[in-house]
């Protein structure tokens, strides 16, 4: 699961500190991640979306997979790859889905 996940994601990166920035979901609150020498589990504020960007354009790609039977997982991969590339193509519209005013305060900082 999730342990076996971050122990082969940091073997990836062995000689790099590893930073994770994740939500509160019961999976990521297992006290014996947090001791994986060479990383740090940061944990989101509960009922924070503005900090987790994400989550708002993965329901946005939910919406396109709901309900729905696939013939195949590569139908079902083809169907989400088209999703997330649509939502890239048109980056206007993908700014005022995950647009909270604090990101948008910031990236005009840094443009």
């Amino acid at each position: 699961g999730t342990l076996v996940f971050l122990q082969e994601f940091k073997k990836q990166h062995p000689d790099k500190h590893v930073v994770v920035v994740w939500d509160n979901a019961p999976c990521h609150r297992r006290k014996d991640m947090s001791k994986i020498e060479g990383l740090t589990l940061i944990h989101l504020p509960s009922y924070s979306p503005e900090l987790n960007s994400a989550e708002r354009f993965f329901e946005e790609i939910r919406r396109e997979t709901t309900n729905r039977v696939f013939e195949s997982i590569e139908k079902q991969e083809d169907l989400i790859t088209k999703a997330i590339k649509k939502w890239g193509d048109d980056t206007k519209r993908l700014k005022q889905l995950i647009g909270y005013e604090w990101i948008k305060r910031q990236w005009e900082v840094v443009n």
